[in-house]
């Protein structure tokens, strides 16, 4: 979830609770009729015990303090810079390199290597180090050794891309392409590398931002919706890694995809306690989330081809500029609530 947009949507968290019941309160008074409803409908026994007295209703949680507010906000910024510096930019290369080198295959034609500056990559690597205490010590060796295994994969298959870019381009070699299916194989080996380390950071990282989130949407009434959305993008994260192997398991992505679906529903599911602009602006984002399951299903049926893996990569980004759009409305009509 972008930083910037989960700290707008906690910004008017006050306004919305005070336009409208939170979603539990709801829940309780639905509860509260259908008893009454089932007694009514229920005839009165001779035997009938008394019904227990209600359980008072839990106690409101404590404020943050000053010091737990700022360690989540500054877990959730380093979890949004980490994964974007992971799926944009340096870190992104592998999956630029195994996808040219898989057109290869198929059109014996090899796209130019992208540019992978020092620069970049120095500057990719800083976002994914965290200020120093906000990781236990063990968690934060894990995470520097991930950075180092991602690092090292990502500067193999440079290497590998370029002795396949020298052996596309020498004409003298004839040898029906076997030597340079080997580059690709050495290829898919370095990003499934890679895939395991950039898997390991991100769980860890992932893990501690949603505890950071959790207590920084306490009695949000929209917590359930920015929950959900923090998950199904998480998925999205998930169904990439699944994506990476040259047969995915069509197992473990139908299980996916079930859990996606899931988690849908589970956002869509009214009520939603906010101006009806916002809660259209939040129903395009998850019509446009619908759309990556329904480009799973079609890659099930058809095969993972390139076309399929690239609106796949499309549905993501869209999904992410409707999220972010939701999120605006909910700053544009914060004076209404």
């Amino acid at each position: 979830m972008n930083r910037l947009a989960f700290l707008a949507v906690c910004f008017v968290a006050v306004l919305f609770l005070f336009a409208c019941g939170s979603e539990d309160e709801n829940q309780r008074r639905g509860a509260t009729d259908a008893t009454k409803a089932d007694a009514a409908a229920t005839p009165p026994s001779a035997n009938a015990t008394l019904p227990a007295a209600r359980a008072p209703a839990p106690a409101p949680l404590p404020p943050l303090s000053a010091e737990e507010r700022t360690r989540a906000d500054k877990l959730v910024e380093f979890s949004n810079a980490a994964t974007s510096a992971l799926t944009e930019g340096y870190y992104a290369l592998p999956d630029v390199l195994l996808e040219n080198a898989r057109e290869y295959l198929q059109e014996w034609r090899l796209a130019p290597r992208p540019h992978a500056r020092t620069a970049r990559r120095d500057a990719a690597a800083r976002r994914l180090t965290p200020a120093g205490g906000l990781f236990p010590a063990e968690a934060e060796a894990q995470l520097a050794q991930s950075v180092k295994d991602m690092s090292k994969a990502l500067d193999s298959m440079l290497a590998e891309y370029r002795a396949l870019e020298k052996y596309v381009a020498d004409d003298t070699i004839r040898d029906d392409g076997a030597q340079g299916k080997k580059f690709v194989q050495n290829l898919r080996n370095a990003h499934a590398v890679f895939m395991a380390a950039r898997k390991s950071f991100l769980e860890t990282v992932e893990a501690r931002a949603a505890q950071a989130e959790d207590l920084l949407l306490r009695e949000h009434p929209l917590k359930r919706q920015i929950v959900e959305a923090r998950k199904i993008f998480s998925l999205f994260r998930q169904a990439g890694d699944l994506l990476a192997p040259e047969e995915p398991d069509g197992t473990a992505l139908e299980q996916l995809r079930g859990q996606l679906e899931a988690s849908l529903a589970l956002a869509g599911r009214p009520p939603f306690p906010a101006a009806p602009q916002v809660e259209r602006a939040y129903r395009a984002f998850l019509k446009e989330a619908a759309l990556f399951s329904q480009k799973l299903a079609q890659g099930q049926r058809e095969g993972f081809h390139s076309r399929i893996r690239r609106e796949l990569n499309e549905s993501v980004a869209r999904s992410r500029e409707a999220y972010n759009a939701f999120v605006r409305a909910a700053n544009e009509t914060e004076n209404i609530f």
